[in-house]
């Protein structure tokens, strides 16, 4: 399903090896105060930690991702990680961490949740008490944001990537829709593999912008192109997507913090570069950008038809912005 490949295929990085890891968190209590049992968190990491444990960079993953397609494709895509001791995190409900499909009674999470069960991962698993960086890519991006006011001291440096602090009327909107249509279809498997089809259009058409398709594909072009796309419905597991789908929909690091847009200077401690496309059908970039004003921080804007894959249209000039910005 493009959502998951388009990423890895920023500068067309080949795969690198890195073996998926799991760390038993034992049972974990929400921000809900619901309790997910036997909690796990899947990660891989690429590179070498140095004796100083100061060049760790944590990076979670985006919306349905795994860190499986992080590793290889977006990390080596969107950063020169030489030198760097990089967390790739697969955040609760992806189905690789516990989630729906492999926890029985998971309750509902939040991007809180993910946070803190990463903050477990790297205290109580890997022994890792302050990070370098903390990164992520849309759902991820949001994971950044989070970390900023729910672990200030914890890292140097953060970069959310086409992510939000606080999702807009028209993500809600957006991310509303989807879930109404997986939960129409109840708990029947047939009727939720048909609503995962009709859910992967309404993704697809926010994923980039109208101009992109105008100018990518041929009207004649539809049938073959949806059967492409549709394929991947078959992968989706709809109580997963539905699970961090409502995530997202709960996610406001103002209220997760009881803090306001004037408070983030006295809050946030890392230095910040906010990348946040002006096309992004999405995940608009609106709050991003009134959070990098707020904050005094750095701000980049891709301006191309790209939309919420911003890499698409120009990979290097993000990755060399990133890759500088991370390293100096």
């Amino acid at each position: 399903m493009i959502k998951k490949i388009v990423f890895a295929l920023l500068l067309g990085h080949s795969a690198l090896s890195a073996q998926q890891q799991y760390a038993q968190l034992g049972d974990v209590i929400t921000t809900g105060g619901d309790t997910i049992k036997n909690c796990r968190v899947g990660y891989r990491t690429l590179g070498r930690l140095n004796a100083q444990k100061s060049n760790a960079v944590l990076w979670p993953t985006w919306f349905g991702g795994t860190s499986e397609q992080l590793v290889n494709g977006a990390i080596p895509g969107t950063l020169d990680t030489t030198g760097l001791f990089v967390i790739a995190v697969d955040a609760l409900g992806n189905g690789v961490s516990s989630s729906p499909s492999n926890t029985p009674d998971f309750p509902g999470i939040t991007t809180r949740d993910m946070v803190n069960s990463e903050h477990e991962l790297l205290t109580k698993h890997l022994n890792i008490s302050h990070l370098y960086a903390v990164m992520g890519i849309s759902m991820g991006g949001m994971q950044t944001y989070e970390w900023l006011v729910a672990y200030p001291e914890f890292m140097d440096k953060a970069v959310p990537i086409v992510g939000s602090p606080k999702l807009s009327f028209y993500d809600l909107l957006l991310w509303q829709t989807e879930a109404d249509i997986i939960e129409k279809a109840g708990d029947r498997p047939a009727a939720k593999a048909l609503a995962m089809e009709e859910v992967l259009k309404v993704h697809l058409m926010h994923l980039e912008t109208p101009a992109y398709w105008v100018r990518t594909e041929q009207p004649e072009n539809l049938e073959a192109r949806l059967r492409q796309e549709m394929a991947g419905a078959k992968t989706e597991d709809a109580d997963n997507w539905l699970c961090q789908l409502k995530a997202m929909m709960r996610h406001d690091i103002y209220a997760s913090s009881g803090i306001s847009p004037e408070d983030l200077k006295n809050v946030v401690k890392a230095r910040v570069l906010v990348i946040a496309a002006k096309q992004d059908h999405m995940v608009n970039p609106a709050s991003s950008v009134a959070f990098a004003r707020a904050l005094g921080c750095d701000l980049y804007e891709p301006d191309n038809d790209c939309g919420h894959i911003p890499g698409l249209c120009e990979g290097a000039v993000i990755r060399a912005l990133v890759s500088g910005w991370v390293k100096n």
